[in-house]
């Protein structure tokens, strides 16, 4: 049957999509529909539960509307579907033969038990990619765990290695392995695409939060094969030598970050000493020769000279803002930066210049809402926001219609509660 998004030469991803995942696992659909391809987002008749995630604004008619919504679904079409119904799974079942990729969140087993599951579906479109997001995948023994993102990514190892370590493991504080699966999913859905278009065979992509965490350890997974330890959590510090060398430092509006190696040590000093005096004994440290001296001091004797020179910065750098410090260090050829927060990052000169941020305007709100632009550029095929995230069904029409679908019969369906 007839893809329902024929390709054409403005679409980098000429497919269509059916999105039935949840949370941050709508990541994946909504890049692909960054990248051009025509993404169905499925959800009940009641709406999905990620419209209950905040933060929330405001809608036309002062009710709250999720903005976690509005971001993760852009450049989505939408269609409200029941699955628990018969004729739902049969309409659904429809949109598989048009479709090229489905992806899903549920828990492992419960497509299968309404009879739309892998199996069923690819028997139906023998080239259609299904991708399964989950927190621990369709295999071994905690398949079919129910879990949060304080489970999966504590599993998959991300607290241990983040925090202070006189202090417990700290989990980064926004949510992170749903985003993380939501985005490895992608680019695995993306290959399967791609597989599927070379080969007319489809097959079954499964993603897991743990898995897709451990992955951004990077470096500390081979640490216990390699040195028969866990990397240990080092906060504001990294390790250099015998020397834990601090790399976060407060200033009057916030932090920065440094790299505590000698041009930036002496940068420092110089700068120190247009402004103020400097003790005698620190400007007799050997700071040209301080990585060598650092690294060849197994017993930390130079200990004590880089806590006094980190105590003379810090001390230094807390008269200054984050912008005064980051502007001193390029002019100087530092390696230091501003610890940005999210309104820093809003404000942001570098990002303004390539238009990061783009005003869409959603009907639900009535407004426009400013949302995070293409996270790539490409010289042929820009990325863009097409529309606004649906609203409940919104696209129920037209997408039905495809299906020979009448309006009579569509508005019989909604009486049903199918739609």
């Amino acid at each position: 049957m007839e893809s329902l998004n024929p390709p054409n030469q403005d679409t980098l991803l000429p497919y269509t999509i059916l999105d039935l995942s949840e949370g941050g696992h709508n990541l994946c659909g909504r890049l692909l529909g960054d990248m051009g391809a025509k993404v169905i987002r499925i959800e009940p008749p009641g709406g999905s539960q990620t419209r209950l995630r905040g933060p929330f604004t405001p809608d036309s008619n002062g009710n709250d509307k999720s903005l976690y919504w509005a971001a993760y679904n852009s450049n989505k079409k939408g269609i409200s579907l029941s699955l628990d119904t018969e004729a739902g799974r049969q309409i659904l079942l429809s949109l598989v033969e048009q479709s090229d990729a489905i992806l899903e969140s549920f828990q492992p087993g419960y497509m299968d038990s309404l009879n739309i599951g892998f199996g069923t579906l690819i028997k139906l479109n023998p080239k259609l990619v299904h991708t399964s997001i989950t927190p621990f995948g369709s295999t071994g023994p905690y398949a079919g765990f129910v879990s949060t993102d304080l489970v999966t990514s504590s599993m998959g190892g991300m607290p241990f290695v983040s925090g202070d370590p006189d202090r417990p493991p700290v989990r980064i504080s926004f949510p992170q392995a749903e985003l993380v699966a939501g985005s490895q999913a992608f680019a695995a859905t993306v290959s399967a695409l791609r597989h599927s278009r070379n080969s007319k065979n489809g097959q079954h992509v499964d993603v897991t939060e743990q898995i897709s965490v451990i992955w951004t350890l990077m470096n500390a997974t081979p640490f216990p094969k390699l040195h028969g330890t866990d990397v240990k959590r080092a906060g504001a510090f990294r390790k250099k030598g015998s020397i834990d060398a601090r790399h976060v430092f407060k200033c009057a509006d916030g932090h920065v970050s440094m790299m505590s190696q000698a041009k930036t040590l002496n940068g420092f000093i110089v700068w120190m000493l247009e402004e103020t005096e400097v003790d005698e004994e620190i400007l007799s440290f050997d700071i040209d020769n301080w990585d060598i001296k650092i690294d060849s001091d197994p017993d930390g004797k130079d200990a004590t000279e880089f806590t006094r020179l980190e105590a003379a910065i810090e001390n230094f750098l807390s008269k200054k803002t984050k912008t005064e410090i980051f502007e001193r260090a390029l002019s100087a050829g530092l390696l230091v930066a501003p610890c940005n927060t999210v309104e820093d990052i809003r404000q942001s000169p570098q990002l303004e210049a390539r238009s990061f941020w783009i005003d869409v305007y959603h009907p639900e709100f009535g407004r426009d809402i400013t949302h995070l632009g293409s996270y790539l550029k490409m010289s042929e095929t820009p990325l863009k926001v097409y529309f606004p995230s649906p609203a409940v069904g919104s696209d129920n029409e037209e997408i039905f219609k495809s299906l020979g679908i009448s309006k009579s019969k569509i508005d019989t369906l909604k009486k049903q509660g199918v739609v």
